[in-house]
């Protein structure tokens, strides 16, 4: 049976503890954050069943059915699980990084990482060619595990979409608005979820997409009620995408602080921004960093990868060092000006954009750096909750409320306190069911 089903079908590594999928299950004695957008309740339950929230409120405070199994979480802190909305999955295998690792294997592979660490849905955004992740995306909705959504071919000028060289030819080039408008179509026609975009020069090296194109993009995307993703650089090319009409912004702008205009814009038209900090930050250090000893970072990637990124620090340039730095600075300016005006923030990492940037792991560390910029602890876990489940229109998820899957964290402390908690993860349930850590690990 060669089928990534074989790798991610709910019997193979989540636990449901013996007990039948329709048992009622009470959780009780935790600091329950239903959703991020409101305090938490202390020594709180929650009544599952059929994978499903039923109720949920202060310990003793609702009648549960005769034979619930309790389940006692005195002292630990629960969220919802995190969706990651940007990644490009499939490409890295160990040490290797090419096309010719996108297979069942390689994503079933990449995918139980993300369930490991409590991630319930992703979605890869433009670097996903062929029927093979169509597949893979209608197998683990039968099937359970992290829900995979992806914008298929992304579209961008010749030869100027993914900044890699393996990742270039899953993008179409187009220099036509004829050309623009059928790849949009051809994707659609194959139920993506998103048409992702590049407008970006690379720095110069190639060139970008034009105006005239991605207006065409953007209208026939919107008469076909597909939305739009950007990858963005600089602020004039952030200001017109948000005059066209674009639905998300796949970076912050980076070239310089934002002007009030734009940020009215984002704001007025409600576009999500996907901040993506991991990778900048990731380049801002001329030594390694503490983090590369984290646990975590260990159980969910091999060591040869980080031991290739700790090696690598060693001969970081220091203009390069310092150039990061600035640019990096500017994401911070930019995310903390967003937020304070009220605009939509999401959550993304670009995991998997090019080679040993973590699978996984990164989720956790981008929360971190949300903070550092700015956002509280309950925005950040806001903007991978519930924030990103609405723009992924996946209304039953994001927040543990009655009704909504039963996707959630167990966590050893609480987040609020330090957002760096969620990395303290104790359990992982999808669906209701305990996501197996000891056989993934």
């Amino acid at each position: 049976m060669h089928s990534v089903s074989r790798f991610l079908a709910a019997g193979a590594w989540l636990a449901c503890a013996a007990l039948a999928i329709s048992q009622p299950v009470l959780y009780e004695g935790a600091r329950l954050i239903a959703d991020a957008r409101r305090p938490p309740i202390e020594d709180a339950a929650f009544l599952v069943e059929n994978g499903r929230v039923v109720r949920s409120g202060r310990k003793g405070a609702f009648p549960v059915p005769a034979g619930t199994v309790r389940v006692d979480l005195t002292g630990k802190t629960v969220i919802p699980a995190l969706l990651d909305t940007h990644i490009h999955i499939g490409y890295q295998k160990g040490l290797s990084y090419s096309a010719e690792n996108y297979t069942y294997e390689n994503l079933a592979d990449h995918l139980r990482r993300y369930a490991y660490v409590g991630v319930s849905a992703v979605m890869s955004l433009g670097t996903d060619p062929g029927d093979l992740p169509l597949r893979v995306r209608a197998e683990q909705e039968a099937n359970g595990g992290t829900l995979f959504r992806l914008a298929g071919r992304g579209i961008a000028a010749p030869n100027a979409g993914p900044a890699d060289p393996a990742l270039k030819p899953s993008a179409y080039g187009v220099a036509t608005e004829t050309e623009a408008r059928r790849a949009v179509r051809e994707q659609i026609a194959n139920n993506v979820d998103f048409i992702k975009i590049w407008v970006d020069d690379r720095n110069g090296t190639v060139t970008k997409l034009r105006p005239e194109l991605y207006r065409a993009i953007i209208d026939e995307a919107h008469k076909n009620a597909t939305r739009v993703i950007a990858h963005v650089y600089y602020l004039e090319d952030a200001k017109d995408l948000a005059r066209a009409g674009i639905d998300g912004f796949a970076h912050l702008v980076r070239d310089r602080e934002l002007d009030d205009e734009t940020v009215r814009l984002i704001r007025r038209q409600n576009i999500l921004i996907m901040p993506n900090l991991g990778l900048a930050q990731s380049r801002t250090y001329s030594r390694p960093p503490a983090w590369l000893d984290d646990a975590l970072l260990r159980e969910t990637t091999p060591a040869t990868i980080i031991a290739r990124v700790r090696a690598a620090y060693d001969t970081r340039p220091a203009a390069a060092v310092e150039q990061a730095r600035k640019t990096y600075a500017i994401m911070q300016r930019n995310l903390a000006m967003l937020n304070t005006a009220g605009a939509r923030i999401g959550f993304g990492t670009d995991s998997g954009a090019v080679p040993d940037y973590f699978h996984a792991y990164n989720a956790h560390r981008e929360l971190q750096l949300m903070v550092e910029a700015g956002m509280t602890p309950g925005q950040a876990l806001a903007a991978a909750t519930v924030t990103s489940a609405s723009f992924l229109r996946l209304k039953d998820r994001g927040s543990l409320i009655a009704g909504n899957r039963a996707d959630f964290l167990v966590l050893d402390a609480n987040p609020l306190d330090d957002i760096g908690n969620t990395k303290k993860i104790a359990r992982v349930y999808l669906g209701g069911k305990e996501v197996n850590r000891t056989t993934l690990k």
